[in-house]
C-alpha cells in the first residue's frame, strides 16, 4: 500500500506516535528521486524538505509549476502521469486541495501535501513533535487564537486522533459559523477571550489573519484584531506555557512583538523541527517506519 499524506486524518494515532518517536537514519532514501512541486511561495517547507531529502541521501528535484507544460494546456492527468514516469515521490503545495486528490489518481507513488487551502499536515506533525520534545508528553491543553484556517484544521484532525490533547479554538462568530468541521469531544470552540480560563493552557498557538484564497482582507483583519496574542494574555496562561506560530508571522497583527520575541516563544524551535519531523515523515512514506 502506497503511503501518502494529504491530511492528518490519513494517519492513525499509532502511526503518528511512531513517526514522532522514530530516530531517522541518514541513508534511508537510497537515491530515490523526490519532486518538490510548489504553486505558492515557501521558505520553511521548501528548504526543510530539500535539506531533509539530501540528508537522507535522496535526490531532490525542484519543479516550478509555471514552467511545466501544464501552462501550455497539457492536461493535469498527462502532467502527473509524466511525473510518475520519473519520480519516486512528490511533495506538492497547491492552492486547491482537490488537485492533490486528483494528482493521487495518476501519480502512483507517495504524495505529501506541503500545504493546501484545506490543510497543512506537515506543519502539525512538526508541531506535535515540538510539543512532545518540549513537554515530554502530549497530555496538554492547547489554545488556538484567531482564524480557523488550514493549519487549524490539521490541528483539529490531530486532536481527534490524540485524545489526551485538549484543544480550544477562540475565533470570531462570523468565522466559526462558516466552518462545518467535525469536532471530537476534546475540541472546544469559543467566540471570546472572556469565555477562557487561561490558567489551564500549556501552549498558545496562532497564525496569520489572512490565509490562502482569502477575499475580504481588510474586513477580516479588523474582525480578528481582538484575537491577537499579546503579553496580557500570555501573563495569564499556565506558568510554563509557550507560544507557537507556524510562520511567516505578521508581527503586530496576530501576535505582538514582545510576545513573538519573548522567552515564552519557541517559534524558532518549531521552524527547526520542520526538518526533523519531515525526515521522519519521508521515512514513513517510504516504509522505513512500519
Amino acid at each position: 500500500m502506497i503511503k501518502s499524506l494529504l491530511n492528518i486524518s490519513d494517519l492513525t494515532r499509532d502511526q503518528i506516535i511512531k513517526i514522532l518517536d522514530f530516530n531517522s537514519t541518514n541513508n534511508s532514501l537510497n537515491n530515490k528521486n523526490i519532486g518538490l512541486l510548489f504553486e505558492k511561495n515557501s521558505t520553511r517547507t521548501r528548504v526543510s524538505f530539500n535539506v531533509g531529502i539530501n540528508q537522507l541521501r535522496g535526490n531532490c528535484i525542484d519543479i516550478r509549476y509555471e514552467e511545466l507544460n501544464i501552462s501550455r494546456d497539457e492536461s493535469f492527468e498527462d502532467t502527473f502521469r509524466a511525473l510518475n514516469c520519473y519520480l519516486d515521490g512528490l511533495i506538492f503545495r497547491t492552492t486547491d486541495h482537490n488537485r492533490l486528490i486528483e494528482a493521487k489518481k495518476y501519480f502512483k507513488k507517495p504524495i505529501i501535501n506541503a500545504l493546501s487551502d484545506i490543510s497543512h499536515p506537515c506543519q502539525i506533525l512538526s508541531d506535535l513533535f515540538t510539543l512532545k520534545s518540549h513537554f515530554k508528553k502530549l497530555d496538554l491543553n492547547l489554545l488556538w487564537m484567531g482564524d480557523m484556517n488550514n493549519v487549524c484544521y490539521s490541528l483539529v484532525e490531530a486532536a481527534s486522533l490524540i485524545n489526551e490533547l485538549k484543544l480550544t479554538i477562540c475565533s470570531p462568530t462570523n468565522i466559526i459559523n462558516k466552518k462545518n468541521w467535525s469536532l471530537s469531544s476534546n475540541v472546544n470552540i469559543v467566540k471570546s477571550k472572556s469565555e477562557l480560563d487561561l490558567s489551564k493552557f500549556n501552549c498558545v498557538m496562532t497564525d496569520v489573519f489572512v490565509s490562502m484564497n482569502d477575499d475580504d482582507i481588510e474586513g477580516k483583519v479588523d474582525l480578528l484584531k481582538p484575537f491577537s496574542v499579546d503579553s496580557n494574555l500570555m501573563s495569564k496562561v499556565e506558568k510554563h506555557a509557550v507560544f507557537m506560530h507556524c510562520l511567516p508571522a505578521k508581527v503586530g497583527f496576530e501576535v505582538t512583538d514582545d510576545v513573538f520575541r519573548s522567552p515564552q516563544s519557541i517559534v524558532w524551535k518549531q521552524a527547526y523541527n520542520r526538518l526533523i519531523a519531515q525526515k521522519k515523515l519521508l521515512q514513513f512514506c517510504f516504509k522505513k517506519i512500519l
